[in-house]
């Protein structure tokens, strides 16, 4: 097994879920420091203002966290570092003028269960997931990988190149936040060139197989969650029912009704109602709800659309029931597009390395990635960016529990990338 393999089991085993990475980022950090670079962490990487009260964990939470990373096998010295925030930036420094690049590579993980059984290469291999609802099962394990690959070998040319190369190791793609605080932290600020790669995407709205890539995709959508507490009132379901008021059966009408938005004619929106959790009883009418909602746009207009279609149902819902209403808002991921001139740089390196049999153009997101809000801030510079997919045959869809990859692609993907910034960074012969 290769290096990068190996690191992506070691972070697959030792999942965390956002705001949670503590001892991803440690040893993450630890490893960037034995190959010579000086590391920011937590604070010093993210804004914590920018980090909305919902995703915000306590005091105590953040200290049992740390500890848990610490038994785990993370360096002590390293989770210190954190100071309670997790994230972790190196930046090789040429000392030659030239651009200034930034790579993104996610280290959160999803909150459900693995599977323990035998057939699945993680059980039989023993690198299952060892913390519970905790699982990388969209492959940020393999880009937390492919970013320590191309550190390693940056290192290696760093005097065959210019500028400053900007390596982010990302908390909290999977919620919120996450990207928005390093952008806001002003790392981002001078940076002219964007990429980041994802194992898994699509192309020709097909998945990317192994031996495949795609350039760079241009369908992000939006994405918007909120979730919404409806407040009703308890009452026997026999004795004065007509006192009642049922939010229970509230929130499964909105839910419906939410579902059955109509489409827009000017490109593609997705809503769905992931959680709903209301009652107290089996022998007292619903007093409360609670949906989670989330609603995702090609275009502005689109996501407008969708939000004013979502918050006319609640409203009609509230007044059919009886009932009221309020949301807690987590913000926005906005929709991008990878730029065609960074697509072709990376064409250009893919057809440099052997494992790519088939190099596709265009890929296909189909949702979100919040590497949307690094990209956009780039472009808004002036610069250009590309978030590229990279393909790999998998054991099921991303965000199922049994999701597992060709680990094949990792030094390929590593070999992609190096070539990609040698152009942009001038690599001398």
């Amino acid at each position: 097994m290769n290096q990068i393999a190996a690191y992506r089991r070691e972070f697959h085993k030792y999942p965390e879920n956002g705001w949670r990475e503590f001892r991803t980022s440690a040893r993450v950090a630890e490893l960037l420091t034995g190959m010579g670079y000086d590391v920011a962490m937590g604070p010093d990487v993210i804004e914590p203002d920018s980090v909305g009260e919902p995703e915000r964990l306590s005091g105590e939470q953040v200290r049992r966290e740390m500890e848990r990373a610490v038994r785990q096998g993370a360096s002590p010295e390293f989770v210190d570092r954190t100071r309670g925030w997790p994230g972790v930036m190196a930046v090789l420094d040429t000392g030659r003028e030239g651009p200034v690049t930034a790579m993104r590579f996610e280290m959160d993980c999803l909150p459900y269960e693995e599977p323990r059984k035998e057939g699945y290469r993680p059980f039989d291999e023993d690198y299952l997931s060892r913390n519970p609802e905790s699982v990388h099962a969209c492959g940020h394990d393999g880009h937390t990988a492919i970013g320590l690959g191309i550190a390693s070998e940056l290192m290696k040319r760093k005097d065959r190149l210019k500028g400053k190369i900007k390596l982010f190791f990302q908390p909290a793609e999977e919620t919120f936040y996450g990207a928005q605080s390093i952008v806001d932290k002003g790392h981002l600020d001078d940076v002219m060139n964007f990429l980041a790669v994802h194992i898994a995407l699509g192309a020709d709205n097909k998945p990317l197989e192994s031996n495949t890539i795609a350039c760079g995709c241009r369908d992000f959508l939006s994405d918007r969650q909120i979730d919404v507490y409806l407040e009703g009132r308890a009452a026997h379901p026999c004795g004065a029912s007509q006192e009642g008021k049922n939010a229970l059966l509230a929130a499964c009408s909105a839910a419906l009704n939410i579902h059955s938005i109509a489409p827009h004619e000017k490109g593609l929106c997705r809503v769905n109602v992931g959680e709903i959790h209301a009652g107290v009883c089996a022998n007292t009418i619903a007093p409360n709800a609670m949906m989670r909602i989330e609603y995702r746009g090609q275009e502005p207009e689109i996501s407008a659309y969708v939000g004013q279609r979502i918050f006319d149902i609640l409203e009609g819902t509230a007044k059919a029931y009886g009932l009221t209403y309020h949301y807690v808002d987590y913000g926005e991921v906005p929709a991008g597009a990878s730029d065609y001139a960074m697509m072709e740089v990376v064409q250009r390196a893919a057809r440099k390395v052997p494992w790519f049999k088939t190099v596709y153009f265009e890929g296909n997101v189909g949702g979100t990635d919040d590497a949307a809000v690094m990209l956009t801030k780039v472009q808004q510079n002036g610069g250009i960016g590309a978030y590229v997919g990279i393909g790999a045959d998998t054991t099921g869809p991303v965000h199922n529990p049994e999701f597992d990859f060709d680990e094949d692609c990792l030094p390929a993907a590593v070999e992609l990338c190096l070539y990609a910034l040698e152009e942009l960074h001038g690599a001398s012969e």
